[in-house]
């Protein structure tokens, strides 16, 4: 059995990936029938599967530790190349939409494929190649910096991510330190912070310009796979995130402020809802041990890709200096392993990523199998939909992790997920603000964003806090910097999971059964698709918020 550790990386010489992609795009022209076709299809996905797999070691290891200049100067490397390679990977995949045997591909590959193929070749146009390399130049100088940065608090010397432990804590003065201290970190780094995404926002809107658009708002779109919803779809739901999630939201903290006698709330009161802070028992070890015993109970599936990730050391979980912060799961084609990275801290976030990045482990998993998915895999959305409704299936084993405190940690996260959404909802309007009016100062940025969190959080404080009272906590949300657009997908998938957790209450196995098959579609089916498919509610409707807003206030007791 390999274990990630083991996996030998080799640099990719750009020259021989150029032409080894020009030498496909040549078979493929030059096939004579659909069979030779398939014959040029099955070796040009070996290739893409070795070196999508080596390329992602590089960034697993730089991530694992920024400051290792090996990786470092690898993941610059990498960040170099990779938009030219894109751009001729573009014209091979040109090559499925534009054969002449098309007609026979669209019988043996799914519909969406070609749609996601159109707007990868879209987004991948050439004259975006300089602006890509500056883009990838910046967003890994974004992350450099985050992660190293060292808040020095109670004598420890903690990480950006480290120091979020006391987020969660019951000793409120406590909390307000560990936020200031936090927002004192942002604050110290705020002009360099401002210059990387005001540079940022202008390469990315010149990339848009380059190819005829107005502005970045539609490649922006397209390099996020948007393929069944727009702009105005996420208005409808943005208002209606406003109509009937905030005052949900706003119910919830209210029922927190007075269980706790919290009086006016601030954003260090944003993360507690019990006066007992619910934390995992036992030690790491002992917390994999009580993972495996949950899901071989879940299913056999899902107990064997979980011990067979742990014997294959696809797990890195716990915070350090040096370490990039955030999780994330990567998913490792060539040797169909995915790969878990995330920073645990002692708090019952811990087992919410634990939970979460397993859901899309299980989805990376499958999607191995699934022929088309190197062609076009699950968009974002759909992706999430994915972890966050593990976090909710895990909920009948959730005791062996919170024993006593399982009420808790349930109030808790569910409360958290419902009052995420409305934070999520700014983060992602914050973001197409951004990019629709381009010429916005830094000082503009963040007196939009904290006209957002006004609109959106009501019940929430940031006065007298360093950085977090002048409209910068979105410096802290890397998405905003390296993943623009990607935000939105959160929500819509909290709201899906939401919906499995209410189902789950009424028929857990019929429940989990849904949730495989919507797993099991891979990205052979758009979002919308998908929940029609699965007898899912729609994000884009007012009639499945009162349905989720009614089913959530008799979960909550509210």
């Amino acid at each position: 059995m390999v274990k990630i550790s083991q996996i030998v990386y080799t640099r990719p010489d750009k020259e021989q990936v150029l032409a080894q992609l020009a030498d496909f795009k040549r078979r493929f022209d030059g096939a004579r029938s659909v069979g030779e076709f398939y014959s040029v299809h099955e070796d040009y996905k070996r290739y893409s599967e070795a070196l999508d797999t080596n390329m992602r070691i590089a960034f697993i290891r730089f991530t694992q530790d920024t400051r290792n200049e090996f990786y470092a100067a690898e993941q610059d490397y990498l960040d170099e190349i990779s938009p030219e390679i894109a751009v001729a990977n573009a014209e091979v995949v040109k090559c499925y939409l534009t054969t002449p045997f098309r007609e026979q591909l669209q019988q043996r590959f799914p519909k969406v494929m070609f749609v996601n193929l159109q707007m990868a070749v879209d987004a991948s146009d050439p004259r975006l190649v300089p602006y890509q390399i500056e883009e990838n130049k910046l967003t890994t100088q974004y992350s450099k910096l985050l992660s190293g940065i060292v808040i020095d608090f109670d004598g420890e010397k903690l990480p950006m991510s480290g120091i979020s432990k006391y987020f969660t804590v019951s000793d409120r003065a406590l909390r307000k330190r560990a936020y200031t201290a936090w927002g004192q970190a942002i604050e110290d780094n705020a002009a360099e912070l401002d210059d990387i995404y005001d540079k940022l926002v202008k390469v990315r809107t010149a990339m848009g310009r380059a190819v005829g658009l107005q502005n970045y708002s539609p490649l922006g779109y397209k390099r996020m796979q948007r393929n069944c919803y727009d702009k105005q779809d996420i208005a409808k739901f943005r208002a209606n995130v406003l109509k009937y999630l905030v005052p949900l939201a706003s119910k919830i903290r209210a029922k927190v402020g007075r269980d706790l006698h919290l009086g006016r709330q601030y954003l260090y009161d944003n993360s507690v809802y019990t006066a007992v802070e619910p934390k995992p028992i036992g030690t790491p070890e002992q917390m994999f041990a009580a993972a495996s015993r949950m899901y071989n109970a879940m299913s056999p599936q899902t107990g064997e890709l979980f011990d067979k990730m742990v014997a294959s050391e696809c797990f890195d979980v716990m915070s350090r200096q040096g370490k990039e912060g955030g999780g994330y799961c990567e998913g490792l084609p060539a040797y169909k392993l995915p790969f878990i990275f995330s920073n645990w801290n002692g708090s019952a976030g811990d087992v919410d990523v634990l939970t979460h990045e397993f859901g899309h482990a299980l989805e990376f998993y499958k999607s191995f199998f699934i022929d088309s998915e190197f062609l076009s895999s699950v968009s974002m959305e759909t992706a999430e939909v994915h972890s966050m409704s593990m976090e909710f299936l895990a909920y009948p084993w959730i005791d062996l992790f919170f024993g006593e405190q399982t009420p808790e940690y349930k109030f808790t996260h569910i409360g958290g997920a419902v009052t995420f959404i409305p934070y999520g909802t700014i983060v992602d309007c914050f973001q197409q603000t951004c990019y629709d009016n381009p010429d916005m100062t830094p000082a503009q940025r963040n007196e939009l964003y904290n006209k957002l969190e006004h609109e959106f959080l009501p019940h929430m404080n940031t006065e007298g806090l360093p950085a977090f009272q002048d409209g910068r906590r979105w410096q802290r949300q890397a998405h905003i910097y390296q993943s623009p657009f990607y935000y939105i997908d959160y929500c819509f998938a909290q709201f899906t999971a939401l919906q499995f957790l209410a189902l789950s209450q009424q028929d857990y196995k019929a429940t989990f059964d849904k949730y495989i098959k919507f797993l099991d579609y891979g990205g052979t089916k758009t979002f919308t698709e998908l929940l029609q498919a699965c007898d899912l509610l729609s994000p884009f409707e007012e009639e499945s918020f009162k349905l989720v807003v009614a089913s959530c206030e008799k979960l909550l007791g509210l």
